[in-house]
């Protein structure tokens, strides 16, 4: 899926431009075996293969209590209810495991994300010292 996306998908997804995933990118989205990572991965079935088309990821700090949040989705699947859907059964799994806060980061401009986060109610939370201006955290108790 991310030999695909957008240069603009690659920006928002690892909030810095890049053509392809990088190798501690790639290893970072392999290690799944890890109890710290949750990943739900949309499959597209067409014609007997299958593709991704959409993963929602969080990876809990180490009191298994607070998770950072990400979402991609191929573009041709952007903005019709895909991202939302994952998002919703992320969070539904963080609850079912006892999490107690999801943080997200995202470019500023990213104004789907601020839609889409508003809905499922994240708060923007204040801007930490020392991080990009362009950069954004949201937070969200559960």
């Amino acid at each position: 899926m991310f030999c695909s996306l957008s240069d603009d998908t690659m920006f928002r997804r690892f909030l810095r431009s890049q053509r392809a995933l990088t190798e501690a990118d790639a290893e970072e989205m392999l290690r799944l075996d890890d109890k710290n990572v949750t990943s739900l991965i949309a499959i597209l079935q067409k014609d007997h293969n299958e593709r991704a088309i959409g993963e929602a990821r969080y990876v809990t700090d180490s009191s298994g209590k607070l998770a950072e949040a990400a979402v991609v989705i191929a573009d041709e699947w952007q903005n019709l209810g895909l991202g939302t859907a994952l998002f919703s059964s992320l969070l539904a799994e963080a609850k079912r495991q006892g999490l107690s806060k999801i943080l997200a980061y995202f470019d500023v401009e990213n104004k789907l994300v601020i839609r889409v986060g508003r809905k499922f109610g994240f708060k923007l939370a204040p801007k930490e010292p020392r991080t990009d201006y362009s950069m954004m955290k949201a937070e969200i108790s559960l």
